[in-house]
């Protein structure tokens, strides 16, 4: 049996209201690549298993797990099948854009030297409603070849549903570790050290924000600001093998902590949990007090020692006096 050329990792839990739409998109795509298609039901509670098995076609493979493990488990299971040269992985409330892999996967076939390629992503609701039609805010409507790693230490803005990579890409940091509130962070900074990127600035994916949303549910439960923590560290006490790269990261060091501080605060801020905004505030000043020459972080710092009824009151008071 020859080997696909393009595998779709998809790890399942609970999310059986949006998997056809996510499955459909897969088997949908153009260009007539040979894909394999696997996914992993961690034990879903819902009709997930009874909709995968309604799909008939050949390139499925379904790994039922009667135990649920969690997400890190599943993702890692799912990435070890993977038999193809390159290697998607997608939540099964997101879904791509039928162009997908018409659209990158030429470009890794072009260049060898490029492990990772990715896109522009929409942003839609829980009912499938495109609220954002381009999110990427970095790229400035470029398209872009070279290392992303310093600009992904301060902020994670590659949207997990539009990546494709090389397999050995992937592998070479898999298994993602235990614990971890996350996997596309980690893979995206893993592969950033050793790997050329490449994005394209075409909408190639549709991200659902919902509020059952898993990167929703870490933000408030603290998890994420514990892995981002833990992973920036582990970074950190490492070398990069490019002494280049190396010098940077050092030098960018402030920047990188006090950004990713700066972001747990406004997280906290939103779900009303001030004492761990302001305390995020504190940390990203002690890291990089040059970035509160931006108003906005100076301001909500101030406002997350007001209670939350306090602070509505003042923002309708500044609505009202404009």
């Amino acid at each position: 049996m020859s080997l696909p050329l393009v595998s779709f990792v998809i790890p399942c839990y609970n999310y059986g209201c949006y998997l056809r739409d996510c499955m459909d998109r897969i088997f949908a795509q153009e260009g007539g690549y040979e894909i394999e298609v696997i996914a992993v039901n961690d034990a879903s509670p819902d009709d997930t298993i009874d909709i995968l098995r309604s799909y008939t076609d050949p390139r499925l493979k379904i790994i039922d797990r009667r135990e649920n493990r969690g997400h890190i488990f599943t993702v890692n299971e799912g990435m070890e099948a993977a038999r193809g040269k390159y290697v998607v992985r997608i939540d099964p409330d997101d879904r791509h854009r039928t162009h997908f892999l018409k659209t990158l996967v030429p470009v890794l076939e072009a260049d060898t030297s490029i492990g990772l390629a990715y896109a522009n992503v929409a942003i839609m609701d829980g009912a499938g409603v495109i609220n954002v039609e381009r999110a990427d805010t970095v790229h400035e409507g470029r398209d872009f070849t070279g290392n992303e790693l310093i600009a992904l230490l301060k902020k994670n803005f590659i949207c997990a549903p539009t990546v494709i990579a090389r397999r050995e890409a992937w592998m070479s940091a898999w298994p993602v570790p235990a614990g971890l509130a996350f996997n596309d962070w980690y893979f995206n900074l893993m592969l950033a050290r050793r790997w050329t990127f490449h994005y394209c600035d075409e909408v190639l994916a549709d991200y659902r924000v919902h509020g059952s949303n898993h990167h929703q549910k870490i933000s408030a439960d603290g998890s994420e600001e514990r892995s981002v923590v833990w992973l920036l560290d582990k970074i950190y006490a490492e070398t990069e093998t490019d002494a280049g790269l190396e010098t940077a990261k050092r030098a960018a060091k402030g920047e990188v902590y006090a950004s990713q501080y700066l972001d747990f605060a406004h997280k906290y801020f939103g779900h009303g949990m001030n004492a761990e905004a302001r305390r995020c505030f504190t940390e990203a000043w002690r890291w990089c007090p040059e970035m509160f020459k931006n108003g906005p972080h100076l301001r909500l710092w101030l406002a997350a020692f007001l209670p939350p009824p306090a602070y509505a009151l003042m923002k309708r008071a500044v609505k009202l006096n404009r």
